[in-house]
């Protein structure tokens, strides 16, 4: 007998294992096209490219099933079930070990020295136990607004901390305060003081009340800075994504008449802004953007309709109107792959930013995703951290 026959499917396993090997090897393949062409977030497919990209772990645990499929396949001796699986397992291998081989060489050419082991752990350590909910203002029809405090890590009683307030992401129509514990915990870790901030959205906000809820906190944050022991001149503002957008919006706007706050509370001196993957230029996000499905929707949604309907309004929630000379300094952190925001947002930024003689610092994070610090022990997580860490040193003395 020919001896490639007793590799030809004869019993019902082996027939399972080569549909289960079809099955996977599609998943693979249409998953590895999303994590490679990074583009629009309306479909499934790019969901869990987008989960596995940022959650390497997944990829990993995957690997390992198909490495079992591989090991039953060879013992039952299914050679269709092999041909399949053994590319698939170095397509996974590929996509495992390109971005971290672009991060780790991205991060040495900074100077920032990043580990292997937490990339595929998704670990949060959080020992601060914040208040919750502390009213920071009323509005006008009695909606109270909230934050969360949490406060500086081993303080004296006779030190004044410094201050980070932090913005929630969520597309201005969804998230809530509390999205971004570990960086709370982290910033408590560097001897910050934390306001985890909670503005209003549809259907009780209306276009300039989230960046006025932002500014009301503020306001109230300076008002009780003796009763936190908090440095008042030592004020940043940080966010991700849409709530970057508002973090440099309320920084960069301050004082200016056509956003005021949501309540009556002082203007607030805004030391520097971290910015995480926040658009800057509205219209342009508008217009150009990978998701545009995703992106114009919720756009439509927090501005009222498009640019064309409401070119003012688009230019007024843009925070590159409001670059000058005495813009805070700014750090921000973007993915090449981002599925959101563009890297145009960035680039715009950064050469505002410079025309006008600010002080900023940009990162273009290789094969990175929209919201990558999701993984608190990711390698672009940590070289964020470090990278902030040394913005806050220089910039927040």
């Amino acid at each position: 007998m020919n001896q490639t026959s007793n590799w030809r499917p004869r019993g019902f396993l082996q027939w399972q294992l080569i549909f289960l090997s079809m099955i996977v090897c599609f998943i693979i393949v249409i998953v590895a096209y999303y994590i490679l062409n990074p583009t629009n977030m309306d479909k499934i497919m790019s969901l869990l490219a987008w989960g596995a990209s940022i959650f390497p772990i997944i990829l990993v645990f995957t690997a390992l099933i198909i490495i079992v499929l591989l090991a039953l396949s060879f013992w039952k001796k299914t050679f269709i079930a092999l041909t399949v699986l053994i590319p698939t397992l170095l397509l996974l291998i590929f996509l495992i070990v390109q971005p971290i081989s672009n991060m780790k060489s991205y991060a040495k050419s900074e100077n920032v020295s990043v580990s292997l082991s937490p990339h595929f752990s998704y670990k949060q350590d959080i020992s601060t136990k914040p208040s919750v909910d502390v009213v920071y203002g009323k509005t006008m029809d009695g909606i109270e607004l909230k934050l969360d405090v949490w406060p500086a890590k081993g303080k004296s009683e006779d030190v004044l901390t410094p201050v980070i307030v932090q913005v929630h992401g969520g597309g201005w129509v969804s998230g809530d305060k509390g999205q971004v514990q570990d960086w709370n915990q982290w910033m408590n870790d560097q001897g910050y003081t934390v306001f985890d901030v909670q503005y209003r959205m549809l259907p009780e906000a209306g276009w300039k009340d989230e960046v006025g809820d932002v500014k009301s906190a503020l306001g109230w944050i300076l008002q009780n800075a003796d009763t936190y022991k908090i440095d008042q001149n030592r004020i940043i503002l940080m966010g991700e994504s849409a709530g970057g957008n508002l973090a440099m919006l309320a920084a960069y706007s301050m004082g200016d008449k056509q956003l005021p706050p949501s309540t009556d509370v002082p203007e607030v001196p805004i030391k520097a802004v971290i910015n995480m993957y926040g658009p800057s230029d509205m219209t342009e996000f508008y217009k150009n953007n990978p998701s545009k499905n995703y992106v114009q929707d919720v756009m439509d949604k927090y501005i009222g309709g498009s640019p064309s309907e409401y070119r003012e309004r688009y230019e007024m929630l843009s925070p590159i109107s409001y670059i000058q000379k005495n813009t805070p300094p700014t750090i921000t952190f973007l993915g090449t792959s981002d599925r959101i925001v563009p890297v145009e947002q960035v680039t715009v930024l950064d050469e505002k930013l410079t025309k006008s003689g600010v002080a900023h610092e940009l990162y273009l994070l290789p094969k990175v995703d929209h919201g990558f610090d999701a993984n608190p022990g990711s390698l672009s997580t940590q070289f964020a951290k470090a990278k902030v860490k040394a913005f806050l040193q220089k910039y927040n003395k």
